[in-house]
Order: structure tokens, then C-alpha cells, then sequence
């Protein structure tokens, strides 16, 4: 995986906006989007802050490997639909998560799962 591909997704998963993120590491947003889409590569001071911004190191950033994504990171940065109906989907699991993590009854939460599974049953049957 491209240091480009790690940075978006390590600021999604540490919660950051873009914006945030650019403030925090003391750079522009421009300068982060030119990282981001490869037209530029971070120095050692600004790849060391945002290493330790994003609780990793330059190396693991920087290195080539794979990082492993969550089912709900691999739908937002691999899926193949329309960016703003994944961005759409991302914000309805962010909102299952609080509701999942809510109080709750547990009946009441399979039967809200049991709801979600038969609403994409049924929006399947009718294409």
C-alpha cells in the first residue's frame, strides 16, 4: 500500500478531517493533498509528525506493506459506487456503531438488525 492510500486512511481512522489533520501536523491542506495524491512527498520532519500523529511510525508509513482495513474501511476506500453514496453508507455504519453501542435492549437491537436485513432483502427482490 502507497504511503498516499495509508495517509487517507489512517486520518479517517484516527477521526481526523483533512483540514483538522493538516493543522495538527503544521502544514497546509494544499500540502497534504498534494501528498495525498502523489504529486509531492513529505519531508523526514513532516513525515515524523505525522507518523506520530497517526500513532505509527515513518517506516510502517512509508514502508509499502498492507495495512489491514475494516470491512467498513475497505466499502469507503475500495468500493466501486459513487463516492457520495459511499460517503452516505459510511455515515449510516457510524451511526449503527452508536446505536450498537447504545443501551439498548439486546431484543431490540436483533430485532432492528432483523429490520436492516429485510430492508436490503427486499430492495435486492425489486431489481
Amino acid at each position: 500500500m502507497l504511503l498516499t492510500e495509508k495517509l487517507e486512511v489512517l486520518i479517517k481512522r484516527n477521526g481526523y478531517k483533512k483540514t483538522e489533520f493538516a493543522d495538527e501536523v503544521g502544514i497546509t491542506y494544499r500540502a497534504l493533498a498534494n501528498y495525498i495524491n502523489g504529486s509531492r512527498k513529505p519531508r523526514g520532519a513532516i513525515l515524523e509528525k505525522m507518523a506520530e500523529i497517526l500513532r505509527t511510525t515513518p517506516d510502517e508509513l512509508s514502508d509499502g506493506t498492507d495495512i489491514v482495513l475494516s470491512s467498513d474501511e475497505r466499502l469507503y476506500f475500495c468500493g466501486s459506487s459513487d463516492k457520495k453514496l459511499l460517503e452516505e453508507a459510511d455515515e449510516a455504519l457510524q451511526t449503527l456503531d452508536d446505536i450498537f453501542a447504545s443501551d439498548m435492549d439486546d431484543k431490540d437491537k436483533t430485532a432492528f438488525f432483523n429490520c436492516i436485513a429485510e430492508k436490503y432483502f427486499a430492495s435486492k427482490a425489486k431489481k
